[in-house]
């Protein structure tokens, strides 16, 4: 049994003109929550109501990125559409008794939707943050896709297989 434990480090690029450019002073990422839609239905055969999800619908998906202290790197955090975010995490094999790491990577298809440049304190970090919607999200896993997202190629796919295929054929 592999146990996960915790992130050793993270990197964020932006991508623009197909060049990485990695960011600096950043803190934290807070990744895409994924929420369906949903309705409550009620009715005959039904004990009370049920809120049932939509199908592969999510609602709007947003990350934060969080920073110490506003550089050079803020005017590229300001116009970029795409972000690449790279993590390792530790884990322990507890067969083998032995420590080892799973190497994460996610692209971001976003819109800045809200940036915050923080706070001016002595001896203060500004902890200011920039909140993007996503649009499309790949997150990847020891080079495995674990899930890809594209609200605007109706993609929802779970480990390679897009869910929403057999009714894309059909619009």
């Amino acid at each position: 049994m592999k146990v996960r434990n915790k992130t050793i480090n993270y990197n964020i690029y932006t991508k623009i003109n197909n060049k990485a450019n990695r960011i600096l002073d950043t803190t934290e990422v807070t990744l895409p929550s994924i929420e369906n839609g949903s309705d409550s239905i009620k009715g005959t055969g039904i004990l009370g109501e049920i809120d049932l999800p939509n199908l592969y619908q999510p609602g709007s998906m947003t990350t934060i990125i969080s920073f110490r202290g506003i550089n050079e790197s803020a005017a590229e955090m300001l116009v970029t559409d795409n972000l690449e975010i790279r993590w390792i995490t530790d884990r322990f094999d507890t067969n083998g008794l032995k420590n080892g790491i799973d190497h994460h990577k996610a692209f971001l298809t976003v819109k800045l939707k809200k940036f915050d440049e923080g706070k001016v304190g002595s001896g203060e970090s500004s902890d200011g943050s920039y909140e993007y919607e996503v649009l499309a999200y790949k997150r990847i896993m020891n080079g495995e896709e674990l899930l890809h997202i594209d609200k605007l190629n109706s993609i929802f796919s779970v480990r390679g297989k897009n869910l929403l295929e057999d009714m894309n054929k059909y619009l």
